[in-house]
C-alpha cells in the first residue's frame, strides 16, 4: 500500500505504460511480428506486475484486507501462466493456439480466486445502521438477489451467444471440451461482474477503493474476452492488438487495487447512490437489450433460426423475470403490512404512557374536548383526578422499580373500575385522570376507585360532575376544577374524595 501521492504517481505511470503499449501495437507504431510480441509481452508483464503487487502489499495488511490480496495474487499468477503459454505458442512455436489448450486452464484459473477475493471483500463490512437496499435478511430479499443475478447472466450470455459465441461454436464444430471452454469465458466474466456491481451497491463494504479498482480490472478482462470471441466468430483474419487492451489494462487496475491506500471513511453519498442505481437497473438493462435483439430478429424473419441454447436461455430468463416480479410483489406486500403496523405502534406510543399503557395527557385532553362538545349537546360526563398520597416516599424507601410496580397496579385497578368506552390516563408522575362519559353519577365510579385501591395504596380523588350543560364550561376549566378538588381532598388528610358540581 502506498501513500496518496505515491499511489497517484504509480497509477499514472502504470496506466500510461499499459496504454502506450496497446496504442503502439494497435496503431502500427510497431508493426508485424514486433507488434504481436509487444502485445503478448505487455500482457505478461502486467499480469506478473499484478501478482507481485498483490503479494507484496499483503505483507503489511491484516485480516480480510490481507486475505483478498493473497488469494487474488494466486489468481493473477494462474492468469500469467496462461499468458506465458499463449506467448510461447505465438512467439516461440509460431503457430496458432489450439482450443482448448493449457493456456485456457491458466486464464480460467483466475475465476475461482477472483470469486473468493470478492467474497472476502464483501464479508468485511462496516457495523452500524443497516443498509436499506442490501442488508435485509428476509428469504424473499435473498431470492430476488439470486434471480437478479440469473437474469443478468442469462440475458448477457444470450446476447453474447447470439452476437458472437454461437457463430464461433457452430463454425468450429467444437468438441465437448472446446464447447465448455468457449462458454466458460463469458459465463464466468458475467458472474464476476454481477458480484462486483452488487458489492459496490452496498455502502457498508469497508474496502470500497480496492473493490472498485478490482472490479474495473475484471471488467477490462471481460471486455477483451468478449471482443476476442466476436472477432473469432466473424472469422476475422487476425485479432488486432488494440482488442487486447483489456488484457493489458485489466491487470494494471488489479495491481492498483492492491496498491491503493485504504479510505478511512465511506465514499461520498452521491457515489454510493450511483452504484445503488446501477444495482437496481442491473436486471433490466441487459434484458431490454435482449428484447431489442429478439424484436429485430422478428422484424427480419429470422426467429426460425433460433437454436436450442437461445431458446433454453431465453425461457430461463423469462421464468426468472416472472419469479422475480412475484417475489417483489410478495415482499412489497409484506413491507406494506410492516409499515402499517409500525405506524400503528408509533401512533400508540405517541398517545400512551410507556410504563402503564394508559392514555397520556395529550390523548386524555383530546378525549376531554370531545366529551365537552357532546356535553354542550346534552350528554353528561364526569371527570376524576386521582393523585397517590406520599408516593415520593415509596420511591425513596423502596426504590424506583417498586414505585413503577405500584403505578402499574394502580393502572390495572383503575381500568377495572370503568367501562371500555371510558378513558383512563396517566397525566404525569403519580397523577391519573378518569373520564366517564354518559353517566349522571360519576361519583359512584370514584368510590369504586377508592375501594379498588384499598388500604394498600392511598390516593386522593377530585371529582367534577358535568350533568347540565354550561356554556362557560371548557375542557381546561373542568380539568382545573378536578385538580382543585383533588388538592382539597389531599388537604383533608388524603385517602378520600371531594366532589365539585
Amino acid at each position: 500500500m502506498l501513500g496518496t501521492r505515491r499511489f497517484g504517481v504509480t497509477a499514472a505511470l502504470a496506466l500510461g505504460l499499459g496504454t502506450a503499449a496497446s496504442v503502439a501495437a494497435g496503431f502500427d507504431v510497431v508493426t508485424g511480428a514486433a507488434a504481436v510480441a509487444l502485445d503478448d509481452l505487455a500482457q505478461l508483464a502486467t499480469g506478473l506486475f499484478a501478482t507481485g503487487c498483490c503479494w507484496w502489499t499483503a505483507r503489511r495488511a491484516r485480516g480480510p484486507d490481507r486475505a483478498w490480496r493473497v488469494v487474488m495474487g494466486f489468481g493473477m499468477l494462474g492468469w500469467s501462466v496462461g499468458q506465458c503459454l499463449w506467448t510461447w505458442y505465438q512467439l516461440v512455436e509460431e503457430r496458432a493456439v489450439p482450443s482448448p489448450s493449457p493456456a485456457d486452464a491458466g486464464y480460467l484459473s483466475i475465476v475461482p480466486f477472483a470469486f473468493v477475493a470478492l467474497l472476502v471483500i464483501g464479508s468485511h463490512r462496516r457495523s452500524g445502521t443497516p443498509d436499506a437496499l442490501l442488508d435485509r435478511r428476509s428469504r424473499s430479499a435473498r431470492l430476488v438477489l439470486l434471480l437478479d443475478g440469473l437474469i443478468v447472466v442469462g440475458s448477457l450470455f444470450l446476447l453474447t451467444w447470439t452476437t458472437s459465441l454461437g457463430g464461433l461454436v457452430q463454425a468450429g464444430n467444437p468438441s465437448t471440451a472446446a464447447f465448455l471452454v468457449a462458454i466458460a469465458y463469458p459465463l464466468t466474466d458475467l458472474v464476476l461482474i454481477v458480484i462486483v456491481v452488487v458489492l459496490c451497491a452496498d455502502r457498508k463494504v469497508v474496502l470500497r477503493p480496492q473493490l472498485r479498482l478490482l472490479g474495473l480490472g475484471l471488467i477490462g478482462l471481460a471486455v477483451s474476452d468478449g471482443v476476442f470471441a466476436y472477432l473469432v466468430s466473424v472469422q476475422a483474419p487476425e485479432v488486432p492488438p488494440l482488442a487486447n487492451a483489456g488484457f493489458v489494462l485489466g491487470p494494471v487496475l488489479i495491481a492498483l487495487a492492491a496498491l491503493v491506500p485504504s479510505a478511512p471513511h465511506a465514499g461520498p453519498a452521491r457515489t454510493a447512490r450511483s452504484w445503488q442505481w446501477a444495482y437496481l437497473l442491473m436486471p433490466y438493462v441487459p434484458l431490454l437489450v435482449c428484447g431489442v435483439l429478439v424484436l429485430r430478429r422478428t422484424q427480419i424473419g429470422d426467429l426460425a433460426a433460433l437454436d436450442g441454447v437461445e431458446i433454453g436461455c431465453g425461457f430461463t430468463v423469462f421464468v426468472a423475470v416472472i419469479l422475480r416480479q412475484l417475489a417483489t410483489i410478495v415482499d412489497n406486500a409484506r413491507l406494506a403490512v410492516m409499515l402499517r403496523e409500525s405506524e400503528q405502534i408509533l401512533a400508540h406510543q405517541a398517545r400512551h404512557d410507556p410504563l402503564t399503557g394508559l392514555a397520556n395527557r395529550a390523548l386524555f385532553e383530546s378525549r376531554l374536548e370531545e366529551a365537552m362538545a357532546e356535553h354542550h349537546a346534552g350528554v353528561p360526563f364526569g371527570l376524576l383526578f386521582v393523585d397517590l398520597d406520599d408516593f415520593k416516599s415509596i420511591n425513596d424507601v423502596s426504590g424506583h422499580a417498586h414505585g413503577d410496580a405500584v403505578l402499574e397496579r394502580v393502572a390495572e385497578r383503575l381500568l377495572a373500575c370503568v367501562r371500555d368506552s371510558d378513558v383512563v390516563a396517566r397525566l404525569g408522575g403519580d397523577e391519573f385522570g378518569v373520564l366517564v362519559r354518559g353517566v349522571d353519577e360519576p361519583e359512584k365510579v370514584a368510590f369504586r376507585v377508592l375501594d379498588a385501591l384499598g388500604d394498600e395504596i392511598s390516593a386522593s380523588v377530585g371529582v367534577v360532575v358535568c350533568a347540565e350543560p354550561d356554556p362557560e364550561d371548557t375542557a381546561q376549566s373542568v380539568l382545573k376544577r378536578a385538580d382543585q378538588a383533588m388538592y382539597e381532598a389531599k388537604r383533608d388528610g388524603g385517602r378520600g374524595l371531594v366532589i365539585h358540581p
